[in-house]
């Protein structure tokens, strides 16, 4: 622990569904804690493998060390703020998948806007 932050490993869950293709879901499975999900969207973790990346809630960032790239992922809530930090190669795969699935630009033409808006503001 340092200055009051700790760190531990989490592993993550990373889900992509083409019938909701601007998100992805992210689910940290915090040992002795609950599961914890939350939806990014894809084009910010795809952008987070090259720069800066996210506003407010959720930020992506790669970090190069020698032939060793890493992305970091920080997600704040009004109780916290969290940072995780992950092997790009493996994002950089499976999002790579994602986009076999259904192609950068083409998602508006598979995404129902009203379905998205519900779930985006809680089925309000």
């Amino acid at each position: 622990m340092l200055d009051g932050l700790a760190w531990e490993d989490v592993r993550a869950e990373f889900r992509y569904d083409p019938a909701s293709p601007l998100l992805v879901s992210c689910t940290f499975l915090v040992p002795h804690g609950p599961r914890i999900t939350w939806y990014v969207g894809r084009d910010v973790l795809h952008q987070g493998l090259r720069s800066v990346s996210g506003a407010g809630d959720v930020q992506v960032w790669p970090t190069y060390i020698g032939e060793q790239t890493t992305v970091w992922m920080q997600l704040t809530s009004e109780k916290a703020t969290v940072l995780f930090e992950m092997s790009a190669r493996p994002l950089e795969e499976w999002l790579d998948d994602t986009y076999r699935s259904v192609p950068a630009g083409s998602e508006m033409a598979r995404c129902d806007v009203d379905r998205f808006l519900a779930g985006v503001l809680g089925g309000a």
